[in-house]
């Protein structure tokens, strides 16, 4: 049972959410629109204090508190 991220074109509200089946319809919990789109995720790990992710080696610099490789600051 995967859980995937969607993204909400009305409002643009991230959110998770568990799909049992691929005819399941997806509303966002904010505003209850059924305008979603699935986002991009990668899976990460940690290993030592530090964050790996599935998505290779384009970001692979990030720490508990900051990810010096992309920037994105955890």
């Amino acid at each position: 049972m995967p859980i995937y991220e969607f993204s909400c074109s009305k409002c643009e509200h991230s959110f998770e959410e568990l799909v049992l089946s691929r005819s399941e319809k997806i509303k966002c919990p904010a505003c209850g629109s059924a305008k979603v789109e699935r986002a991009l995720s990668v899976f990460s790990y940690s290993s030592g204090g530090s964050y790996r992710s599935s998505a290779g080696s384009g970001c692979d610099g990030c720490h508990k508190s900051s990810c010096s490789g992309c920037g994105s600051g955890h």
